[in-house]
């Protein structure tokens, strides 16, 4: 699998297709779950708090609570 996506980003990159810009469309949909699921956890609606983050974990994000905010990977 790895090797295909280096294949189809090598081409894209002869082609100039960019492909990033979907990657920061998908980092601003993904900032936007998370605040949405800050003001869910502060208005203490905590069902709603884990639905969004089900919801990111299925998008393959791994969310971690830290004293200074909440910080997200790919798995």
């Amino acid at each position: 699998m790895k090797e295909q996506k280096a294949v189809l980003s090598e081409l894209c990159d002869v082609l100039g297709i960019i492909l990033e810009v979907k990657q920061e469309s998908a980092d601003a949909e993904i900032e936007d779950l998370i605040a949405q699921r800050q003001a869910a956890r502060k208005n203490k609606d905590f069902a709603k708090a884990d639905a969004i983050r089900d919801q990111l974990l299925s998008m393959g994000i791994i969310l971690e609570d830290t004293r200074e905010g909440v910080k997200w990977k790919r798995q």
